[in-house]
């Protein structure tokens, strides 16, 4: 039960960031440095970036237990940080190390571990096997979104038989077996394509006017057919499609598609070839299945939402409040509201990638000389780092509040010498502090089969417990936070420059929104509140000033109390 909810947690659309799953572990950290290395003998990359993913593999597979168990030797041998050593050797001893700990093998090493640590109940090894496995299959190929609902189904909704012991996980994993097949893709498309039905054929693309017959029982029954605002379109049939499932197949389906129009508006400016976005899938072999599959959510839509009476009262707060009016912080400030609204209407990755990282760099002061993605990481850092401990509470809370209301309230409200404090400091004081371990063993006892958040407290709970814990979760927060963001800069530069799209782009928008998002929140805080902040410049050098302050507060706690504590949820706020 543990593991089906922690894989729905892992593949949910809207969960925290931190629990999701990485966008790169060991394996493809890996490929990500042999490809480095060759876009710096083509000098598309500039070679001080290999250091930096050098560091985040070597840390990739020093943490990680199944990765080190696949190894015939050290790991200082295959990871070469000496700077006079060739790329040639480097590359060699890396390529070694890309067939040792490649994607097959890996998979195959994580399935046998989970099955054995499912059989253990080891929640904290199945916790950190479920994260792999995920990102694992994610980069293999498979859509999050097939991943989601043949989880849902398999362990929650489906009709699969009841799960009555720990052997029908071997059903599970038998679903992703990295077998690729062969699909085909119909979709209805507006009248345009016919002038080009000719040429498409070099797509594997053919135009028809009506549903070829063999569909045509599939198109009735999913009510595929030319009717509303679909009447006048053609039927287009894209084939020769391999992937891993029907969402996949889809998606790179409509890429073809949406590249044949990209083309027509080279030569014809007034309007764009459109269509319908749902599609007909159809698995060619195997079981020769067919659904309607529409577009996944695409990973600008994957943040944060006020509700929207609350985000008009945010916006009314803005206009009435804001103190940048004039010059070029206003401007900057409009720019990135710009690009941020642009992201979200256009689902193109590369586009959204290439405009989020835009939007970061609008917001940063300018700066001559030095190292300028060093600079930009040190701007952005203040925003995500220092309230981080507070976001994860603030989910532990929503959480609970949305399991049960009552129990958590009259939960934290027996949380001794909290008068005063609201919900988030309540909860923090709960999991912190070793005199309210009778009062989490009864909240963890209420969870009953909640195996998911039972675990959560528990392990926010060991984190929170000590200074030592409290500060090698933010050190290592803030580096992970610094490998993505120069990995955002890298993957920009590769669309830009060569116009190849890694896999993980998806996870690395999502990612910078959230970075983005967070920088913007605290700029209004700055400008709206009490220090009327009038420049953008005034706003990041008060970020800074507070980054100093929480790393100096947190560098001189010993140990965990009440009175030293309530900085991480409850730090001053502009």
């Amino acid at each position: 039960m543990f593991f089906a909810q922690r894989m729905d947690e892992l593949l949910f659309d809207y969960t925290l960031d931190s629990y999701k799953p990485s966008a790169l572990n060991a394996p493809y950290l890996c490929s990500e440095a042999l490809r480095l290395i060759e876009d710096i003998d083509n000098k598309v990359i500039e070679g001080a970036n290999l250091s930096h993913v050098l560091r985040e593999l070597e840390w990739s597979i020093q943490s990680d237990k199944l990765a080190k168990s696949l190894l015939d030797i050290d790991l200082s041998y295959y990871i070469v940080h000496d700077e006079d050593t060739p790329l040639s050797e480097k590359r060699k001893r890396l390529e070694a190390l890309s067939r040792t700990i490649g994607p097959s093998r890996y998979l195959a090493k994580c399935k046998e571990a989970l099955a054995l640590q499912i059989d253990l109940k080891s929640k904290k090894h199945i916790d950190q096997l479920a994260r792999t496995f995920a990102t694992t299959l994610i980069n293999i190929g498979y859509s999050k979104s097939f991943l989601y609902k043949t989880t849902l189904d398999f362990f929650f909704l489906g009709d699969e038989p009841k799960i009555e012991s720990t052997s029908a996980l071997k059903n599970y994993l038998e679903f992703f077996n990295g077998k690729i097949h062969f699909y085909e893709a119909l979709f209805l498309v507006d009248p345009l394509i016919k002038t080009v039905s000719e040429s498409v054929r070099a797509f594997n693309v053919e135009v028809f006017d009506e549903i070829p017959e063999e569909y045509s029982e599939a198109a009735e029954e999913h009510h595929f057919e030319k009717d509303g605002e679909f009447e006048n379109h053609e039927y287009v049939l894209i084939k020769k499609i391999r992937a891993f499932d029907h969402q996949t197949a889809r998606s790179g389906a409509e890429r073809k598609i949406d590249n044949l129009s990209d083309l027509y508006s080279l030569f014809y400016h007034k309007s764009q070839i459109s269509w319908r976005r749902e599609s007909l899938i159809f698995r060619k072999c195997c079981d020769k299945s067919a659904s309607l599959e529409g577009p996944h959510k695409g990973a600008m839509e994957k943040g944060f939402d006020y509700k929207p009476k609350k985000a008009a009262r945010e916006l009314n707060r803005l206009i009435s409040s804001f103190a940048m009016h004039d010059g070029g912080s206003f401007q900057k400030f409009n720019r990135v509201a710009d690009l941020h609204g642009i992201c979200i209407s256009n689902d193109v990755v590369e586009n959204q990638l290439v405009n989020l990282w835009t939007a970061i760099e609008t917001l940063v002061p300018s700066h001559v000389g030095g190292n300028k993605i060093g600079s930009i990481i040190n701007f952005i850092l203040p925003f995500v780092v220092v309230g981080y401990i507070q976001r994860v509470i603030e989910r532990f809370v929503a959480d609970l509040f949305l399991w049960d209301k009552n129990i958590t309230r009259k939960t934290l409200n027996r949380v001794p010498n909290s008068h005063g404090r609201d919900i988030y400091e309540r909860t923090l004081y709960l999991l912190a502090l070793e005199g309210n371990q009778d009062l989490r063993s009864g909240l963890y006892a209420s969870l009953k089969d909640f195996h998911l958040l039972r675990y959560r407290g528990f392990a926010l709970s060991e984190m929170l417990s000590s200074a030592e814990n409290v500060k090698d979760i933010i050190a290592l927060h803030k580096k992970k936070v610094s490998w993505q963001i120069r990995r955002m800069y890298r993957t920009r530069n590769l669309i830009v420059h060569s116009g190849r799209t890694p896999k993980y782009t998806e996870t690395l928008i999502e990612n910078g929104h959230d970075y983005l998002d967070q920088m913007m929140e605290g700029i209004m805080r700055y400008s709206c509140g009490d220090y009327k902040t009038q420049t953008l410049e005034q706003v990041f050098e008060l970020a800074k000033i507070k980054e100093i302050q929480f790393e100096r507060t947190l560098s001189s706690i010993t140990e965990i109390n009440e009175k030293n504590i309530a900085f991480l949820c409850g730090h001053e706020k502009p």
